[in-house]
């Protein structure tokens, strides 16, 4: 049966469910087992039942080039069918094929689809894949997010929850998807809107785009811009990113874009094992071998975007904390020029991104809202805020320089490059952000001057800040956090207390910072240190799917503070992990 199977799937180790979405190893072939199909049929109909409720309805499915992509979305289209079948919907599957994050969650609202799902492992191993549930256009029980966006947490759990009930109560499961044939799931798949509906999708993310940056076609070509170099690497960011530049007047040269054959690693934020040297070198090498202003490299389904100056060694990288901040920069400066609004302004990023995200908004004038890290906890805030009266042009999960730009739902790798383009051939919003960082620095800016992009980097600020993997014996995550507050109250401050003002203790649950959390202990925790001019902070966050594995950040506004803190945080966390 198929419960049967979908016990032994969920028992699997390697599998994630998180509410970023599901992972396991699928394999590197193109068939995935039986396990595993039921995993992806048992999602789909646990979150079709949550969704559907009669009448007609449809859903939107899209995937990255990976080789089990077709197989899970096959699982996920018998889940959803039988579901349909069970709530008595009239269900429509729209397949959009190999297609960018960004792009599947514009075509749900472009298509105004009743719900979606995304088959992805982003920038995880090739033999891994995944799924990421997005919401739909219409009222539901898991609308907590805006429309197009993944799932909101709680929503995700609920389905996660819903999925692991089968185990036990999977006897309608079994009997709907039996009576689901093969060529009813062929039929469903292989819809006549499918092409049509891929086209409307690709013209809305354009029209979305142009709206959003205030750009029109060919708009980006004075003599001062030189090619961007993109490196999709096989993945599904081959051509479209491409094209949409191109599109508003951006010279691409593209490499590595033959679709479904990565060149190098997917995680382009890691070391090549082949050189033992960042992956992103061979980036900026390309950029320089083909006179390229810059470059961007994208993850397998094209919704992180690493930004990258031509040159032969690590200088050329930017760290993605600085892409986070460049970002915010150059969108609140193009604000600053051309924005009509008179609402407050407003940045959300989340509780890992540095504090020096936090001056570049302030010097504009916009207060910063944080979340609890997570790309919806992000979009969920932004879009909380436009309600509430603010204008929100820009939020980051800074961590990764993920940056969701104006109406996106997601992080957008293509508009980072576009970011850095604009930036280069609008003269007058780089300007504007050197007027403004000259005056918090106090030093003379030449308006006359043309600004360079390495330039206009370089003068972006940038905290000291680590990120580290640290490990601990399999101890409650809110007792790790306990034991902290408790070591570093007691034996730490005393010491601290002749270099800080003042300390807190933050905790942070989806888009709410809270004193005490009320839910799950695996969040976020933070220790901010604060005196006259500057603060810094601790981040501790333990792995909801690795036992004893936690991840710090450390950052500081002065360098002078790094060591410091740094030698306190570690120590604080090993007594802690005892």
């Amino acid at each position: 049966m198929l419960v049967d199977l979908l016990k032994n799937a969920l028992s699997d180790t390697r599998l994630v469910q998180s509410f970023s979405g599901v992972r396991t190893v699928f394999g590197s072939g193109s068939d995935i087992s039986t396990e595993h199909h039921s995993l992806a049929a048992a999602y789909g109909y646990c979150y079709a039942k949550r969704v559907l409720s009669g009448g007609s309805a449809r859903f939107l499915l899209g995937r990255d080039p990976r080789p089990t992509g077709a197989a899970v979305i096959r699982g996920l289209a018998l889940g959803f069918l039988a579901g349909a079948a069970e709530t008595r919907t009239d269900l429509k599957l729209i397949d959009l094929g190999i297609i960018t994050t960004p792009l599947s969650e514009t075509a749900i609202r472009a298509l105004e689809a009743d719900g979606g799902v995304m088959v992805t492992a982003s920038h995880n191993p090739i033999d891994n894949n995944g799924f990421k549930f997005l919401t739909g256009c219409s009222e539901n029980p898991l609308s907590g997010a805006p429309c197009g966006a993944l799932l909101s947490a709680g929503s995700m759990g609920v389905v996660i929850s819903d999925v692991g009930k089968l185990v036990d109560d999977g006897e309608g499961f079994h009997t709907c998807c039996a009576q689901i044939s093969q060529e009813r799931l062929d039929q469903a798949l292989l819809s006549a809107d499918n092409e049509h509906s891929r086209v409307k999708a690709e013209r809305a993310y354009l029209d979305v785009i142009g709206d959003d940056w205030g750009i029109t076609p060919h708009c980006l070509k004075p003599l001062t811009l030189g090619p961007a170099l993109l490196d999709p690497n096989g993945g599904a960011g081959c051509g479209i990113d491409a094209r949409v530049l191109e599109h508003f007047g951006v010279r691409v040269i593209e490499i590595n874009a033959e679709l479904g054959y990565p060149e190098h690693g997917i995680d382009t934020d890691g070391i090549d094992p082949a050189s033992g040297r960042h992956m992103l070198i061979r980036v900026s090498r390309a950029a320089s071998r083909n006179s390229a202003h810059f470059g961007v490299a994208f993850d397998y389904d094209a919704d992180r975007g690493n930004l990258v100056l031509p040159g032969y060694d690590e200088s050329a990288i930017i760290p993605p904390q600085r892409v986070a901040t460049f970002n915010i920069a150059l969108a609140l400066a193009r604000r600053k020029l051309h924005g009509k609004s008179d609402k407050p302004l407003a940045v959300v990023a989340s509780d890992a991104t540095s504090l020096a995200s936090h001056r570049v908004a302030e010097a504009f004038g916009a207060k910063v809202f944080q979340v609890e890290t997570g790309e919806i906890n992000v979009v969920s805030r932004m879009h909380q805020l436009r309600k509430e009266g603010y204008d929100v042009p820009v939020g980051v999960e800074g961590a990764n320089g993920g940056t969701i730009f104006e109406s996106a739902t997601c992080r957008d790798g293509l508009q980072v490059a576009l970011s850095a383009a604009q930036a280069e051939s609008t003269p007058d919003v780089a300007c504007e952000w050197m007027k403004v960082i000259s005056g918090v620095n106090g030093c003379r800016f030449d308006a006359a001057h043309a600004v360079t992009l390495p330039e206009l980097i370089a003068s972006i600020p940038m905290n000291a800040n680590v990120m580290l993997k640290l490990s601990s014996p399999p101890i409650p995550h809110g007792e790790v956090k306990q034991r902290m507050e408790q070591y570093f109250s007691t034996k730490l401050w005393p010491n601290l207390s002749a270099r800080f003002a003042s300390y807190e203790y933050e905790n942070f649950e989806e888009t709410k910072m809270v004193t005490v959390r009320t839910g799950d202990e695996s969040g976020a925790w933070r220790l901010m240190l604060r005196a006259p001019g500057r603060s810094a902070f601790v981040f501790v966050r333990g792995s909801r799917t690795e036992s004893g594995v936690w991840r710090m950040i450390i950052d500081t506004d002065d360098p002078a503070d790094f060591d410091i803190v740094k030698q306190a945080a570690e120590q604080m966390f090993t007594e802690a992990a005892r």
